[in-house]
């Protein structure tokens, strides 16, 4: 049986976020997606957001659009190769209560979506949404049609909600390591590596800072009061 979910849309880029049942926050249903990022960057003159940097980015994880979206090049659907501050900045950008999640949430999220089989028609009720982004909705469909393959999910009855988000199989995330959100570590089960999905965390050499992997993006959350 399918669980019911509540969906919304951001207000930057009206993207869907998932509400994590029993849970005081949503997350993006996907990583920050490189459509994302442009809008963001657009609207910002902080520094080191300009071109140079941008095209810096590009140049380890190049860029596809959604329609040309295949298992072999998803991860270029998705904003990586960024450090600890730049992906907070980022999260903070989507508006009051928007930022990235703390270790303990992203595993909270994780241990609801593994326990939920994956079902088609989460991804119906995202692309009913009113003032969905058509970028959205052509990105969602593309990671709907390639992340089976892209995560060696040959069985649908295998795949897990967890899947479909990409919490599982997908790429590294930035979270804040503990509550004093002023360190970082990284949350997920890139799909090449094969991890078990208890090991989840992945300690980076420079908590403070972060480093710039080609499978290390971001989520952000948001936040109710």
């Amino acid at each position: 049986m399918t669980r019911t979910l509540t969906f919304r849309l951001d207000p930057r880029t009206h993207f869907p976020l998932v509400e994590v049942p029993g849970q005081n926050f949503a997350l993006f249903w996907l990583p920050l997606s490189k459509i994302q990022a442009e809008y963001f960057l657009s609207d910002t003159i902080e520094r080191p957001f300009d071109r140079a940097w941008y095209r810096e980015r590009l140049r380890v994880n190049p860029r596809e659009v959604p329609e040309n979206l295949t298992p072999s090049n998803l991860i270029q659907a998705f904003l990586t190769g960024i450090l600890f501050d730049e992906a907070r900045k980022c999260s903070e950008w989507f508006g009051k209560g928007f930022g990235l999640p703390h270790s303990s949430e992203w595993q909270r999220a994780l241990a609801v979506f593994e326990m939920e089989s994956a079902d088609p028609a989460y991804v119906q009720q995202i692309l009913a949404l009113p003032y969905l982004h058509p970028r959205a909705r052509q990105l969602v469909i593309a990671c709907e049609d390639a992340l089976p393959v892209f995560q060696r999910q040959n069985n649908p009855a295998n795949r897990k909600l967890a899947h479909q988000l990409m919490l599982q199989a997908g790429i590294f995330e930035y979270v804040y390591q503990d509550g004093s959100a002023n360190r970082c570590e990284a949350c997920g089960t890139p799909q090449h590596l094969g991890r078990a999905a208890s090991e989840t965390t992945r300690t980076l050499l420079h908590p403070d800072q972060g480093e710039r992997m080609g499978n290390l993006g971001m989520r952000p959350i948001i936040r109710y009061s």
